[in-house]
């Protein structure tokens, strides 16, 4: 009998308590390197000659203890750290998940905030750690502005997508739930963050696009788009009898019949072509971007159907075949 491997996949939570070990006990490494006095239990000769092996292997680490606060206090402290901006991440994850924004521009400022909130805890986390480890944090914020203007240059474009997408998020140029066109892909905006923005088309597929590169999008959400319909009708017909037809039935029952989609009775415009076969009339209807194909769909239908009810079926070309 073949014994079966475990296949059980790792989880994440796994995955990041490992990771989380490893730090641990590489900073223990580094604690003990830099001050051997501090390992409890130890006699002080076999400290005396571990700090001798570790200055002619490495120098005098020890040094670094002048730079540094590292000492069990100091770990201590990081740990209660780092739990307590893990807290309240997790918290503030959780409300962000929990809130129903009602429109889209709270939608954008909440995708917005989850996307900051990360990069936001890294940085108090690194000035709060460097403050218990005896740096003088205000003493390297004074001069960080030239180590800032050096990497300025080497992260443009990540400086520049933050700022694009900060301008865009103030002037409202879109907001999540938009259908929005760029650069000829069509999609729903799916989430606004501080580098990206994702557009989810209608195969359900994902396009990131750095905030830097949306340039001349069209934003098809800002104003109700236009759902258009062509009918051909038969030259036979009464066009009086049809515009009766379309504007005292037909047309009034969409709003009835598919309420979600059409708010408003759809327009009649009048002949549009006079065809080889046929009279074609448009039709039109204002509904949201989202509903556009769909409303055109459930017009060509409708209104095939409802035509034939009068004796108005859509012409098509026939093939007469004469016998001799």
């Amino acid at each position: 009998m073949e014994k079966k491997e475990n296949t059980a996949p790792v989880r994440p939570g796994n995955d990041t308590a490992r990771r989380a070990v490893k730090y641990v006990i590489w900073i223990a490494v580094i604690l003990l390197l830099t001050n051997p006095w501090l390992i409890p239990f130890l006699p002080a000769s076999a400290k005396s000659m571990m700090t001798n092996a570790v200055s002619s292997l490495l120098g005098d680490m020890t040094q670094v203890s002048s730079v540094l606060r590292f000492n069990w206090v100091a770990v201590i402290q990081l740990v209660v750290m780092v739990l307590v901006l893990r807290l309240v991440h997790l918290v503030l994850a959780e409300v962000l998940t929990r809130l129903k924004p009602k429109s889209g521009r709270v939608s954008t400022v909440m995708t917005l905030l989850r996307s900051a909130q990360s990069y936001i805890f890294v940085l108090i986390g690194i000035f709060w750690g460097l403050s218990i480890l005896g740096v003088n944090v205000a003493t390297m914020l004074a001069g960080v502005g030239v180590v800032a203007l050096v990497l300025g240059f080497g992260a443009e474009s990540l400086i520049a997508d933050v700022v694009t997408g900060i301008f865009m998020i103030f002037e409202n140029e879109y907001n999540v739930g938009d259908v929005i066109e760029v650069g000829g892909f069509r999609g729903t905006v799916d989430s606004i963050g501080i580098r990206t923005t994702c557009l989810r088309d209608g195969g359900d597929n994902i396009k990131v696009l750095n905030n830097s590169d949306i340039r001349n999008l069209t934003n098809l959400s800002q104003r109700g788009s236009t759902a258009v319909c062509d009918l051909p009708i038969p030259y036979e017909a009464d066009l009086k009898q049809a515009r009766a037809a379309l504007e005292n039935d037909l047309l009034p029952a969409f709003v009835e019949n598919h309420p979600e989609i059409f708010h408003e009775v759809p327009t009649l415009l009048g002949v549009q072509q006079l065809a080889d076969s046929a009279v074609v009339l448009r039709i039109i209807a204002v509904v949201d971007e989202n509903d556009r194909f769909a409303a055109e769909r459930w017009m060509r239908e409708d209104l095939k159907t409802g035509m034939e009810k009068y004796g108005m079926g859509c012409p098509y070309n026939r093939i007469v075949v004469a016998r001799g």
